[in-house]
């Protein structure tokens, strides 16, 4: 069964932020409903307190009130004044009912009852019919006395209870601070591990799009492209892999083209090689100066062509497979003095100055494709040599290695054109007056040859040179694969 899949990029974005966000809107809204629950808590707690407060002060007042009535109604015997007191002792109810609602400890309760039942018996005493006896000015003054200690007893307890309250709301406020502290610190690691993972799942189809893209610049064809992710992603993956099945078959129609065109041509150069060498050679018959220039020109151009398609050739063998090396002990000094030998004229007819120093440098290799890989740098160097200039020439041998360097005075690579000198048909726009523009070839089939001899081939920075500098390292056993290969920056390039 297919895992269920964010349909697009943008929904696993929002999907993410939510669940990433979620812990903290329940932190806060669980903060807020605390916050808003205690707060209610400590507004009643202060009303009730507040409202204690009052009423206890008034059961002083009305105590006062009452023996005050009382004390007159027995020196006067007058009916208002026990009227008075009937309605004193109406609010003296009324208070000690509202603090009894309010009473939040037994000895608020029991405190208010006593002082509710004793003044109850003091109002029967003195608007009964016929007064107790005994109930004098000094009896009602005690009674009244016993009274006010059980209304200091209640506004006390009030006190305390307020002092109770108080306490109970800071200990409430602290427990929820250490709440809120430890919920905090709990899901602070829970949103940042909610964030890594949504991070990698984001990001992740992101650099496989990235990674692939890459590989198609970078002309790796081989690996399927596959993208894990939203749908969309998954659908531009599938896009991109069909472009790498495309970018195959073109390469591969390429190539095919490149070894027909190269076979085809073969043919009809021979053909007018061989004629403009029996021209040449006067075969025919005597040809006066004007023939033998003709001649020449037939014959060099038809060398040219054939250069050319050799290197087409090459070409299409190198991107076919790994070149086929026949591999034997050779001796690279030989092969650059050989082809030194062969580019003498060039190099006497543009004044070049060469500087070589040719050590031992045996190696087990193909003497015919380094000398193809030789030739191309030294041909090069000589092309793009100013007149009077200076070509370098060094062959050494280093530890289980042999080095070749080539350099030279010419007019240098432009920063733009350094990552594109070993790509196939790359020409740079720096070319040497009075040549014929080459195909491009030469320094991408010297790469593919240093390679399939497991070595490395290198374009060196010089500050002291506004040349090409290029290194060639190659093992001296060929079993020594080195699969190191480096093109290091500097201001020279061009192709062949």
């Amino acid at each position: 069964m297919r895992p269920l899949r964010p349909r697009s990029l943008l929904s696993l974005i929002l999907f993410g932020f939510g669940v990433v966000i979620l812990p903290l809107f329940v932190a806060l809204g669980y903060a807020g409903v605390y916050v808003d629950r205690l707060s209610e808590q400590a507004q009643t707690t202060v009303y009730d307190a507040a409202r204690a407060i009052q009423l206890s002060s008034n059961l002083d007042d009305v105590l006062t009130r009452l023996e005050r009535a009382a004390r007159q109604y027995l020196v006067l015997d007058d009916a208002g004044l026990l009227d008075v007191y009937r309605d004193a002792h109406e609010q003296l109810q009324d208070n000690v009912l509202r603090l009894r609602q309010i009473a939040a400890t037994v000895d608020q309760q029991r405190l208010l009852e006593t002082l509710e039942t004793e003044e109850a018996e003091l109002f029967e005493s003195l608007t009964a019919e016929q007064p107790a006896e005994g109930l004098d000015q000094e009896a009602v003054a005690e009674r009244f006395i016993g009274l006010g200690e059980l209304a200091d007893g209640v506004r006390a307890r009030s006190n305390d209870v307020i002092d109770r309250e108080v306490a109970r709301m800071q200990r409430l406020g602290a427990m929820a601070q250490r709440w809120l502290f430890w919920m905090g610190a709990a899901l602070l690691p829970l949103t940042l591990i909610s964030a890594g993972i949504f991070t990698v799942l984001i990001s992740r189809p992101i650099r496989e799009v990235e990674g692939a893209i890459r590989r198609l610049g970078d002309e790796q064809f081989d690996a399927p492209v596959q993208v894990s992710g939203p749908r969309d992603l998954e659908v531009l993956g599938e896009r991109l892999d069909w472009l790498r099945q495309r970018l195959v078959e073109l390469e591969n129609q390429k190539t095919r083209f490149l070894r027909h065109v190269s076979h085809e041509l073969k043919t009809p150069l021979t053909s007018i090689r061989e004629s403009s060498q029996l021209l040449s050679d006067e075969i025919v018959g005597p040809l006066n100066d004007e023939q033998r220039e003709i001649s020449a020109i037939l014959h060099d151009s038809g060398r040219r062509l054939q250069d050319l398609i050799e290197d087409l050739l090459d070409f299409s063998r190198t991107q076919n497979r790994t070149p086929q090396l026949n591999v034997r002990t050779v001796s690279l000094e030989q092969i650059v003095t050989a082809v030194l030998a062969r580019h003498k004229a060039a190099i006497r007819a543009r004044r070049v100055k060469l500087r070589r120093d040719l050590q031992r440098g045996r190696l087990e290799g193909d003497a015919e494709k380094l000398e193809t890989v030789v030739d191309n740098l030294i041909s090069n160097s000589v092309k793009f040599s100013p007149k009077g200039g200076t070509l370098s020439v060094r062959v050494e041998e280093r530890n289980e290695a042999v080095v070749l360097e080539v350099a030279d005075e010419g007019p240098g690579i432009p920063a733009g054109e350094r990552a594109k000198i070993f790509d196939a048909f790359f020409q740079g726009d720096r070319q040497p007056e009075g040549y014929v523009k080459g195909s491009g070839l030469g320094l991408s089939i010297t790469r593919e040859y240093v390679l399939a001899h497991h070595g490395d081939i290198e374009l060196l920075t010089d500050e002291d040179s506004h040349g090409a500098h290029f290194r060639i390292t190659l093992p001296r056993r060929h079993d020594e694969v080195r699969p190191r290969e480096s093109v290091t920056t500097t201001p020279t390039t061009r192709s062949a």
